[in-house]
């Protein structure tokens, strides 16, 4: 194998953060709050919202990656804590996550109380040197409607009160509704970042196209120009302008050239990766990357996107 087949073997692009602008300017927000927290001693909150798929967690995974790369982050210290809220959160499954991830041996404890687990979260955020807590999937917050989300939705606030941390609220766009009902929270995270899907709009389309030449450039293979006129709109219609899909496809497509030791991406090879990776049902007109695609967005009963804006 030589070192070019070795390249497109193990290529992905997940292995690589796209700097799109919307990306940039988060990535910027996220920076600014987490120096302010460090010059004031006081905890600050953002708000990163938006659609499944567009890469909000991928967004927080490479802003720990960075801080690594200037040797921001100390050895034996925890920079940032990544933290996934329970789907039926309470105040003290919450902690568990929370001391879960801090690496506590009593995470679960079940003779730990809530009270006695907020202590240990305190004193291991502060021992282990935590800077930024990013809460992913924030919406549970908003979805779980019994007492126990908003006394989670309290235990945050609360655990502000005792640290000087930046706290990143990861989450769907419904979890501004956490903020409407918690005026205590709304204050505490009034920057808000919406990080949403691309668009094809006459403002934002340039964004797009700025995306797919960049990810055309990270590719190990030969292939069709990503940023041809039509080509734009089959890749935004082929994954509602979220990158998650995008690159799903993407990956696909330069794995098939490679096991089938094709010449480079074409229509064809991304048909059949649209298929395996976003809708295996799809018809020749509602596939895309068909050359008899219909051009219609898959928005309808059974489609990939149907009533995607709802969630």
């Amino acid at each position: 194998m030589n070192a070019t087949e070795s390249q497109e073997l193990t290529f992905s692009l997940r292995h690589r953060f796209i700097h799109s602008p919307q990306a940039v300017r988060a990535l910027t927000r996220l920076s600014e709050v987490h120096r302010d927290s460090r010059r004031t001693g006081a905890s600050n909150g953002l708000l990163i919202k938006g659609p499944s798929g567009v890469g909000k967690s991928t967004l927080i995974l490479e802003y720990i990656r960075s801080l690594e790369e200037i040797g921001s982050v100390d050895d034996g210290k925890r920079t940032v804590l990544f933290v996934e809220i329970p789907s039926s959160p309470t105040k003290k499954n919450l902690a568990a996550a929370m001391l879960t991830a801090l690496k506590d041996p009593f995470a679960t404890a079940r003779g730990h109380s809530a009270e006695v687990k907020f202590a240990r979260v305190v004193l291991l955020l502060k021992n282990l040197g935590v800077e930024v807590v990013a809460l992913d999937e924030v919406q549970h917050l908003v979805d779980y409607r019994r007492n126990g989300a908003y006394e989670a939705a309290d235990w945050i606030k609360s655990l502000m009160n005792e640290t000087s941390i930046t706290f990143v609220l990861l989450g769907l766009k419904r979890t501004e509704g956490l903020l409407t009902a918690n005026e205590q929270l709304r204050r505490r995270f009034s920057a808000t970042v919406d990080y949403d899907r691309f668009t094809l709009t006459a403002k934002s389309s340039v964004h797009f196209v700025m995306l797919l030449r960049a990810i055309q450039g990270e590719l190990p293979v030969q292939t069709v120009s990503f940023t041809e006129a039509t080509m734009i709109k089959r890749f935004h219609l082929a994954s509602y302008g979220l990158i998650d899909y995008l690159m799903k496809i993407v990956d696909r497509a330069v794995w098939l050239v490679h096991y089938r030791g094709l010449a480079g991406i074409e229509l064809p090879v991304l048909a059949e990766a649209f298929e395996d990776e976003v809708w295996s049902n799809s018809t020749d007109e509602r596939n895309p990357f068909s050359a008899t695609f219909n051009f219609q967005p898959l928005i309808g009963k059974y489609e990939p996107f149907e009533k995607f804006e709802e969630f």
